[in-house]
């Protein structure tokens, strides 16, 4: 240990900090001075100068000088203090990571109107909470007038709840925008409502639902892997069973009725729940092939050549 004793000249020298600044310090308690000359004059030893580097380090740190105060005085512990301050300056960090992919977005606009700069710095600044609220609105909505069940409310939630990357590319936050503007289409959710209301109508039985679609679209998938057509025998059948399973877990007859049902489901929804599906697969950086719009064309396709 350094057994000097330094003048506040000497200290403000040898650590390059004001001589302003070292009083500051001192009048706020967090660097006392080791002695008090009978001139007045502030004198401090090595464990001072000791003290003052961690002060320092702590400040560059960004931590308050109230809780450099309590880290000095032992009355918190270093490493929580060091914890909440990372875990601020990662989110400042995200956020302005944000604006960067905001900026980035309106470069790419030729000749951006007021519009478009506030459709996009709204939705690079909206949280990832704030989103998944959003999502849950959307569904609370649609299901509003259906007895729907919770799992599968939140079974959906869950799945169609993105996730907006710290450093989004501008096509990230196109899509972003773009699945916001799905969520917040009024029109659009008052035609699920509707459909949602005449599906979960008290008869309806998921658990004998998703059993008959994940084993269908097996075979489906099966089948396209091995470059079987829908129009094929084996599309045929099963366009068949998928009409029959499907009709029994809605309590209904499988009829030239409930296939047209099907067939308006399908041209009604099938391109926004593909594009949401796409946009999605864009948020999470996956390039690879979308295989549920593929899965779904395909047995309507086989639907339509079975009956």
């Amino acid at each position: 240990m350094d057994d000097r004793i330094y003048t506040i000249g000497e200290l403000s020298k040898l650590s390059g900090i004001a001589v302003r600044k070292l009083r500051f310090y001192s009048d706020r308690g967090l660097l006392p001075p080791t002695i008090r000359a009978e001139s007045g004059y502030r004198m401090y030893s090595g464990a001072d100068l000791e003290r003052l580097g961690l002060i320092l380090a702590l400040r560059d740190a960004g931590v308050s000088l109230a809780e450099i105060g309590n880290i000095l005085s032992n009355r918190l512990a270093i490493s929580a203090v060091l914890e909440l301050r990372l875990k601020a300056l990662e989110a400042e960090i995200k956020s302005k990571r944000r604006v960067a992919a905001a900026l980035r977005a309106a470069i790419r606009v030729p000749d951006p109107t007021t519009d478009d700069l506030r459709r996009i710095w709204t939705v690079t600044k909206l949280s990832q909470t704030e989103f998944r609220a959003a999502i849950e609105r959307f569904f609370e909505d649609v299901a509003s007038e259906a007895n729907v069940s919770p799992e599968w409310k939140k079974q959906m939630i869950d799945a169609s709840t993105p996730d907006l990357p710290d450093d989004p590319t501008p096509e990230q936050v196109d899509a972003w925008t773009e699945l916001m503007a799905f969520v917040s289409d009024k029109e659009y959710v008052v035609e699920l409502r509707n459909s949602m209301s005449s599906m979960w109508d008290g008869e309806f039985d998921p658990t004998a639902y998703a059993e008959a679609s994940n084993a269908t679209f097996a075979r489906v998938r099966e089948a396209i892997d091995k470059g079987e057509t829908p129009e094929s025998e084996t599309g045929r059948a099963i366009a068949r069973d998928w009409l029959v399973g499907s009709a029994k877990a809605m309590n209904r007859t499988p009829d030239k009725a409930f296939l047209d049902w099907h067939d308006n489901q399908y041209r009604k929804y099938h391109g926004r729940s593909a594009r949401y599906y796409e946009l999605l697969r864009i948020l999470r950086g996956d390039r690879q092939p979308d295989t549920i719009s593929e899965e779904w064309s395909w047995i309507n396709a086989a639907m339509g050549a079975a009956f």
